[in-house]
């Protein structure tokens, strides 16, 4: 499991270039580390993120954002406090959302006479719908992490002192599965969302086909014969 914690050393709770630069190194460094199965992405702050550090308009995206929604692994966002603006679009880059009973997402960048341009229009709506998507974006308000969780843009709601021990607990579960078949699992879904249910079955078992090519495969199969837990290695 590797840890991704940012956090602006001006304080705030923003997001800048610098931080930006180095969430893309680490990242980078994590496309080329196969021991990785699972990633999580934190704020070492009060706040998850509360968007860009100057509040302007900027001319560059967050390379960071697109660096994590492109990791073929799972990715956890452990969202405490709030997550506005560019930070809710980081959080929504992620695969699954951990908030604290504190957490709030906002996307107010049309208040600001600005325009989401991190992915926020594209996916959430895949999250929570097309109404409520607009709703959140034209009007810019604050959705509350109980909400979220009815919404289902986040996974689970737990006090701030709880959150982080959970999530643990569940990116641990996570590692434990065969990595490859995580990751295909991940392609599937993701890649099926733009598909046609029949494209998206051919996808399904072509992937499939891939896995009993690999010898976490065959190691799952024999660990079931013998009513044993099997260990995964990644092969």
């Amino acid at each position: 499991m590797a840890v991704l914690s940012f956090q602006n050393d001006a304080g705030g709770g923003y997001i800048d270039a610098t931080i930006d630069s180095q969430l893309c190194h680490a990242i980078e460094e994590i496309v080329f580390d196969d021991s990785v199965r699972v990633v999580v992405l934190c704020s070492g702050g009060r706040e998850f993120c509360l968007g860009l550090a100057d509040g302007e308009n900027t001319p560059w995206r967050l390379r960071s954002i697109e660096a994590l929604a492109h990791l073929s692994c799972p990715v956890i966002a452990v969202v405490d406090g709030g997550a506005v603006a560019e930070g809710c679009e980081l959080a929504l880059a992620c695969d699954l959302r951990f908030a604290s009973t504190r957490a709030s997402f906002a996307l107010p960048q049309l208040l600001q006479g600005r325009f989401p341009q991190n992915g926020a229009t594209q996916r959430l709506p895949r999250l929570v719908g097309r109404m409520r998507a607009l709703d959140m974006l034209w009007r810019g308000r604050r959705v509350s992490a109980r909400e979220a969780l009815r919404w289902g843009l986040v996974n689970a709601v737990y006090p701030p002192q709880r959150l982080a021990l959970e999530v643990e607990r569940y990116a641990e579960l996570l590692a434990q599965r065969a990595p490859i078949a995580l990751r295909y699992v991940k392609e599937a879904v993701l890649q099926g969302l733009d598909c046609t249910l029949d494209q998206g079955m051919r996808l399904e078992e072509d992937l499939y086909v891939l896995l009993q090519t690999t010898a976490d495969f065959r190691a799952g199969l024999e660990a079931f014969r013998r009513r044993k837990i099997a260990r995964f290695r990644g092969e």
